[in-house]
């Protein structure tokens, strides 16, 4: 008796589970679908159609065996979607030294269009990395805040970097 119980339970728990992540087989397709095309990526507008994505975004930002390219794209969508989980998960990403460039600038760039002003404190170390392309990356989504605050931080960078790509970027922002 115990066994036909708990073989029922198991039946049921493997019949009705869904991991938390992949609400759906057909949303989570639609997903990777859009963060696979080769020449475009999706607007803000574009994910927002496609309803609360969020967390099937995370999950692919998370997922190590994935496609870097996939990743990177599904990292920097979750700035559409800011809630305090992704904040984590991106800044977590951008202070991992040891994680792939593309995906810490992604994070730099999603934190900028889900944050605008309050993410410029976690951004901030970005400008100072040592990996150029990711003080650049950082740079452009500093400037593309816009706001006051947001001049001010490229204003101090500009005072300080050495680096003939990341300055030329820095006095294109700042318009000079």
């Amino acid at each position: 008796m115990k066994l036909r119980i708990s073989a029922a339970l198991a039946a049921l728990f493997i019949a009705f589970y869904t991991p938390f992540s992949y609400a759906d087989d057909a949303t989570r397709a639609r997903v990777v679908e859009a963060l696979s095309a080769y020449e475009s990526v999706p607007s803000q507008a574009d994910w927002e159609k496609m309803g609360d994505v969020g967390p099937e975004l995370l999950a692919l930002s998370q997922d190590t065996a994935g496609s870097p390219s996939v990743r990177s794209r599904a990292t920097h969508a979750l700035g559409y979607f800011p809630t305090d989980s992704h904040r984590d998960w991106l800044v977590s990403v951008l202070s991992d030294t040891g994680a792939r460039s593309g995906l810490r600038r992604s994070a730099c760039y999603a934190l900028a269009n889900g944050w605008d002003d309050e993410a410029l404190p976690l951004i901030r170390p970005a400008l100072v990395a040592e990996d150029k392309q990711l003080r650049n990356a950082a740079a452009r989504a500093v400037g593309g805040i816009g706001s006051p605050a947001a001049r001010a931080v490229l204003e101090e960078r500009l005072a300080t970097e050495a680096d003939p790509m990341v300055l030329s970027t820095l006095k294109s922002l700042l318009g000079r």
